[in-house]
Formats: structure tokens, C-alpha cells, sequence
């Protein structure tokens, strides 16, 4: 079985399609994971690792940080890069994650979601990079279906604006990240083996063609 690399828009729902990916494949999935691995190895806390390499304003802290309960995939509150002394903490950290990803995949069977992992791995042949895209609204809807689980305090601040406009401050961020790491394009679909519009296919129709790709 191949090693499986999700890269995602936010909202097009990368989480759930990786989780049930894996169970169905009996695979390992690896999305914090990734992270508070790489933390541990780093010595950097791992809610402060979370966001170190994307920043957002303040307004998308928040709302993202609100979200994260009911959507694994958010990225966390970022932290200044002061904080760790700049740069050097950020490459060290990058290292660490991209260690825990390799192992990951010598290991055999597993479905990575973001952080590069694509990118990591390119030129292994046993990788299948999938790519997850949808519209903006279609978006907006899932997100807002989790929206309906947080407090009341915190749904009044994510309108289909305010998410809309969360979804493409995290897309920018995630953005990016990769050009700055990878020196790629995030939206050009010829990185990936596999892109999907997991607004117009729906979540389990996305994850059986995944699963007939990978099999």
C-alpha cells in the first residue's frame, strides 16, 4: 500500500477524508501527530509549534483558534517569532517535522495530512499525493455545520463572511508556506498524482477514489 500525502484548502475537508482513509486502509494517520512529534524532538511546546510557520492577524487567530475544537485541520493560534529567537528555531523545527514524516513513510502503510509531507516525500515510488479543492461556498457550508457545535459567544463572530474570509486567509497562509520551503505553486495540480473536488464529489465518495488510486 502506498504511502498516502493529503494537501488541502481549508474547508474542503481534509481531516475527516484522511481519518476515514486510514481506517479503511488500516493505515497509520498522521496530522497533530506530525506536530507534537516534531515538538517533542525540538523542545518547543507544542501549542506554541502549531502555529509557528503560519501567522495570521489577530481576527484570524481567533477565529481559527475557535474552530480548531470542531475542525482538527485549523491550523493553531500562530506566535511571534521572537518568542523562540527567529529563524534558526523555525528551520530547526522544519527539520524535526520533516524527520517524523520520512519515518512515517519508511515505516510503510500511512495517510499524512498537510505540512508539506508532498513535497517531503516526492520521488518515493511508493507515494500517492492527493490534492482536496472546493468552492468557496461549499467551504463555507462545512465549516459552518461545525460552527453550529461551538458556544454561542463564538458562532456570533462566523458568518458565511467572516468564514469565507478565513478560508482564504488560511489558504494564503498554507500558501505560503509551501512556496517558501518548497519553491512550489500550492494550486498547480501537476505536484499531485490525484486532485479532487471534494465540494461536488462529496467526503466518502472522495475517499473511495483515494482508496482505488492507492489500491
Amino acid at each position: 500500500m502506498p504511502v498516502i500525502t493529503l494537501s488541502r484548502q481549508f474547508g474542503a475537508g481534509g481531516a475527516p477524508i484522511g481519518r476515514l482513509l486510514a481506517r479503511r486502509l488500516g493505515a497509520e494517520y498522521l496530522d497533530r501527530e506530525v506536530l507534537a512529534r516534531a515538538a517533542a524532538r525540538s523542545g518547543i511546546p507544542e501549542a506554541e509549534a502549531e502555529g509557528y510557520d503560519e501567522r495570521l492577524p489577530s481576527l484570524w487567530q481567533r477565529l481559527t483558534a475557535a474552530l480548531a475544537e470542531s475542525a482538527p485541520e485549523a491550523v493553531m493560534t500562530p506566535v511571534p517569532p521572537q518568542a523562540f529567537g527567529g529563524t534558526a528555531v523555525g528551520e530547526r523545527l522544519f527539520a524535526f517535522t520533516r524527520a517524523v514524516i520520512e519515518e512515517a513513510a519508511a515505516s510503510g502503510n500511512a495517510v499524512i495530512l498537510g505540512r508539506g509531507a508532498g513535497h517531503i516525500l516526492a520521488g518515493r515510488p511508493d507515494l500517492l499525493s492527493v490534492q482536496l479543492h472546493a468552492a468557496l461556498d461549499a467551504r463555507v457550508r462545512l465549516l459552518l455545520a461545525k460552527v453550529e457545535e461551538l458556544p454561542p459567544t463564538t458562532q456570533a463572530e462566523m458568518d458565511e463572511g467572516a468564514l469565507a474570509q478565513l478560508c482564504r486567509r488560511v489558504d494564503e497562509a498554507r500558501a505560503s508556506y509551501l512556496r517558501r520551503r518548497f519553491d512550489v505553486d500550492w494550486n498547480d495540480v501537476r505536484q499531485y498524482h490525484l486532485s479532487l473536488d471534494t465540494g461536488r464529489l462529496g467526503l466518502s465518495r472522495s475517499v473511495e477514489l483515494i482508496e482505488a488510486a492507492a489500491r
